[in-house]
């Protein structure tokens, strides 16, 4: 679970959903963070992260099967709280967004070490 996951696999789960993953309300109401892709491990690793099971869609050959892991609620707000530094400028910008709208999640806007988007250790400016 993302709760007791080390630094390295948050990262892992942050690199991973920057580009594969959605950022969402679900019935306008939940959070939710999903994932869809073809290779089962990387779900199954993505899943077990985030707390939840694995899904397949199976489609007519020549098609491949696709592996689905959908985190909703209090789930999926942890999940974007904790990934929310690691992030990019418009990813953080929409689990801001989704996180802002939820009726239900908290309004604590969480710790950012550095603006989203930056690396965490820049180097100190020429003549410094």
């Amino acid at each position: 679970m993302i709760g007791t996951a080390d630094r390295d696999d948050v990262i892992w789960l942050a690199g991973l959903l920057e580009g594969e993953g959605t950022f969402d309300l679900h019935r306008e109401r939940y959070p939710r963070v999903r994932l869809e892709m073809c290779d089962r491990d990387v779900v199954g690793r993505a899943a077990t992260l985030m707390g939840v099971g694995v899904r397949v869609t199976l489609r007519r050959a020549p098609a491949q099967a696709t592996f689905h892991a959908e985190a909703q609620g209090p789930k999926a707000e942890a999940v974007m709280r904790a990934i929310l530094p690691h992030m990019g400028a418009r990813r953080s910008a929409r689990i801001a967004a989704v996180l802002g709208r939820s009726p239900n999640t908290d309004k604590t806007p969480p710790r950012l070490s550095r603006p989203p988007g930056l690396p965490l250790n820049t180097p100190a400016p020429a003549g410094a």
